[in-house]
């Protein structure tokens, strides 16, 4: 366990759990982290319990005697499929509320949505993601939405002039040819048509498209409960997102692109200007998006949220390059970044015209960058995500509809 220090006096169910464990670079104990920190400014206690390094028996046990959480809580849904002895969930166990943060498509967990649970509540940061996930869940099942938030930069952000002449684009990369081969490899032959036509058909647009969508164009419904359906979804979304990162990779060859990640080395010949960095903690990665004057992010396929890169790059006071959907577009609108269509072709001069103004100057996109870091610490920032999860717990207790997030952060701002 890793306590957070407590701030002012505890009172009765102000405590808040916030379940991490292992995860690619450490991304959800630091975000676990902020948002303790967050819930302690605004009058809880909470502590991190980092559930791979301790005795969840033990823990639980604790909790129970302390008696004083309100509800744990967890991103991605970490911790959330806790079992007692008879096969009951410990939150229903217990009688204490759990609140996952879900930051990806239900089909890459789906046993979290698929168990019955009167105390777990899943909010999703995408709408569509909320949709599939109360497709595929138990009937009374509490599905709703949030919004993502994380703490603002505080180092002051040097002038995009005086900054790094490079562009960061933090993504896991991974080589499409080699997952081609392993899907073809392990899945039979109709499952193999089903992962490349979906893949096919997320890469056809420009635009982002809802996974599930595409999917059950391809696929009759009623096969959600199905784990082989899932993990045949999963297959042609990663598919999908590795191509399109590939794609971008070797458009973005000639300039200074930094790469964050671990994938890279099938464009690393054709990419003779660019750094590539290894899978790289976050508070690191967020170091060098603050050192560095552009910021690369392409929505996966999500329509109605914004990606981590995205909000991660405008509290860096970078020059943000991006894609937009329907939820960017409502929330921010396109003032704050450099919206680029989507067009892998019309990447490259994107990116390089980014940079030219960056390095001679440009007043305008210097404005621009500054309006895009107010808007992440406005509209993105944590106190209004503790304010919405207060409000969620409530209403969960209460029996009533989950409340809608842009509403509770409206009431909180």
């Amino acid at each position: 366990m890793t306590p957070v220090a407590h701030a002012g006096v505890d009172t009765p169910r102000r405590h808040v759990v916030l379940c991490t464990g292992v995860s690619s670079y450490g991304v959800l104990s630091y975000l676990s982290n902020d948002l303790a920190r967050a819930f302690i400014a605004a009058g809880y206690t909470a502590e991190v319990l980092d559930l791979s390094r301790v005795a969840i028996p033990t823990e639980l046990r604790r909790l129970v005697v302390e008696d004083r959480t309100a509800f744990c809580c967890g991103f991605s849904g970490y911790g959330a499929n806790i079992q007692t002895s008879t096969g009951e969930t410990a939150y229903d166990a217990l009688g204490i509320p759990y609140v996952g943060l879900m930051l990806d498509n239900p089909t890459y967990y789906p046993a979290r949505h698929l168990t019955a649970s009167t105390q777990t509540i899943f909010l999703h940061g995408d709408d569509g993601h909320h949709d599939v996930s109360v497709a595929i869940s138990p009937d009374g099942s509490h599905r709703g939405l949030f919004r993502l938030a994380c703490a603002p930069w505080t180092a002051p952000l040097a002038p995009l002039a005086l900054r790094s002449a490079t562009a960061v684009f933090a993504s896991k990369g991974g080589d499409p040819t080699a997952y081609e081969q392993l899907i073809r490899r392990t899945v039979d032959a109709a499952g193999v048509r089903l992962v490349f036509a979906v893949a096919d058909a997320l890469g056809a647009q420009a635009a982002p498209q809802r996974v599930w969508d595409v999917a059950w164009a391809h696929a009759p419904r009623g096969q959600e409960a199905d784990a082989r359906w899932h993990t045949l979804v999963t297959h042609a979304d990663h598919l999908a997102r590795i191509r399109r990162a590939t794609a971008v990779a070797r458009a973005l060859g000639a300039l200074p692109v930094t790469f964050v990640g671990g994938e890279w080395a099938h464009v690393a010949p054709q990419c003779t200007r660019a750094t590539f960095l290894p899978g790289t903690p976050l508070p690191e990665v967020r170091r060098l998006m603050a050192a560095s004057r552009v910021v690369l992010n392409v929505q996966p396929g999500t329509t109605d949220s914004i990606h981590d890169r995205f909000l991660l790059g405008l509290h860096a006071g970078a020059a943000v390059v991006s894609d937009s959907n329907r939820f960017i577009d409502d929330a921010l609108g396109r003032d704050q970044f450099v919206c680029w269509d989507g067009d892998v072709a019309t990447l490259a001069d994107c990116v390089a015209d980014t940079l030219r103004r960056a390095a001679s100057g440009d007043a305008a996109l210097q404005a621009m960058a500054a309006r895009g870091t107010d808007a992440a610490r406005a509209h993105f920032a944590l106190d209004r995500l503790v304010h919405h999860l207060g409000a969620v717990v409530q209403a969960h207790r209460a029996g009533a509809a989950l409340p809608d997030p842009d509403l509770t952060a409206a009431l909180a701002a």
